[in-house]
């Protein structure tokens, strides 16, 4: 049968190309995915699913109940762009000023599309319940939480969750795992160090906000090298310096803003405290005062071993343990972290990475892309992800 299928799910491939290149060119940001959503909750409707529409303002839910009893699994995709231009000139390039879909969203949409299209075409072999969930705004918007606080993980209770993500740093038709943590928690902070103003050329007679930021770039920087363990990961970057009006004019204040990733909730608390103790004691040595803000995002990414090794399983079976690699850790962020709070389950990649048709630009690039064989690859390794959970036998 391993053949049958591959042919079953190659049949839809130009459809599946469709599907994605559509979504490419008409790309949306986080809650805005009004069409996308749309493109969705139609598919699913002809291929006979219950649907639900505007689950976290934009999200859709697709639920095919087997006519056997048996467990629920869920699979999910995430639907939004980011705000940027495209530089490529590839004919199904964004067509949408200022918006782009440069982290391989599109895909994903469109690999669940596939899923749900080859299971409807087999619905008497499915014992148990499949739920797809097809989220907004995971480019920092949140639209996981969001979902999982709307009950898309109940009726009927969700036994398992499987989401991937295109991943260009491994090649075409291979899949990556990570059995625990995977991704990190990332927040964000913004500090203000607040001076005195004055003449550039008087500098005794203010307070200089500038030099105090200075130093504490440095400070912060360090705490990596001398408060965390050398055997954990953590990273504090500053991406945005803020400060002043004029080549000769000490400012009022200068303005900071930065990331903590972190791979566990203890580190993640202990480096909120130490990055504020050393910002006060930074703008005290300065005759300063401070103002730190700390704004929670993701949590850490924390895959279900047994599910993990359900996934290298599954796939192994169609693609050879070979392809099947184990990835380390990467302290990016994804708020498939919700779902996995919530429920067992695991969050893979599929390899896009293809050096002779130039798939080698990283997430977030004007020019990424992808290899679109991953769409039918895609769908053949969700299936038989979803056909080993639930029992299904129908990859054999």
């Amino acid at each position: 049968m391993k053949n049958s299928l591959k042919e079953k799910i190659e049949e839809m491939r130009d459809w599946l190309v469709e599907i994605r290149r559509t979504i490419h060119m008409y790309p949306e940001l986080g809650f805005e995915e009004v069409e996308t959503a749309k493109l969705v909750g139609i598919w699913l409707e002809k291929f006979g699913l219950e649907v639900k529409t505007g689950i976290a303002k934009t999200g859709v839910v697709g639920l095919l109940r087997g006519e056997r009893p048996g467990k629920t699994v869920a699979i999910r995709a995430d639907m939004d762009a980011l705000p940027m231009e495209e530089a490529s000139q590839i004919p199904y390039a964004s067509k949408i000023k200022g918006k782009m879909h440069a982290c391989g969203h599109d895909a994903h949409v469109a690999i669940l599309l596939g899923v749900a299209k080859f299971f409807s075409s087999n619905p008497e072999q499915v014992k148990g319940n499949i739920k797809w969930i097809f989220q907004p705004a995971e480019e920092g918007g949140g639209g996981g939480r969001i979902m999982v606080e709307e009950g898309v993980l109940e009726n009927p209770k969700v036994d398992a969750i499987f989401g991937a993500h295109v991943y260009p740093q491994i090649p075409i038709g291979t899949v990556g795992i990570c059995e625990r943590e995977a991704l990190a928690a990332a927040d964000r902070f913004t500090i203000k160090v607040m001076g005195k103003s004055g003449h550039a050329a008087s500098p005794h007679l203010a307070k200089d906000p500038i030099l105090a930021a200075g130093h504490l770039i440095t400070q912060l920087h360090s705490i990596i090298s001398r408060n965390v363990n050398p055997l954990e990961s953590a990273v504090i970057t500053i991406g945005k310096v803020q400060g002043g009006t004029a080549f000769n004019i000490i400012p009022d204040e200068v303005e900071l803003l930065g990331t903590l990733r972190t791979l566990s909730s203890s580190l993640r608390e202990a480096l909120k405290a130490r990055i504020e103790e050393v910002t006060r004691g930074t703008a005290r040595s300065f005759g300063m005062d401070y103002q730190f803000n700390f704004e929670y995002g993701y949590p850490v990414l924390v895959n279900d071993p047994e599910m993990t090794r359900l996934v290298a399983s599954a796939c192994a079976k169609g693609i050879g343990d070979e392809h099947v690699k184990n990835l380390g850790l990467s302290l990016g962020a994804e708020d498939f972290a919700y779902y996995l709070e919530k429920a067992p389950g695991s969050f893979f990649r599929l390899g896009i990475g293809n050096e002779a048709k130039g798939i080698v630009h990283p997430y977030h690039s004007s020019l990424f892309d992808i290899d679109e064989d991953v769409l039918p690859f895609g769908v053949e390794m969700f299936v038989r992800i979803i056909d080993q959970f639930l029992g299904l036998e129908l990859t054999k």
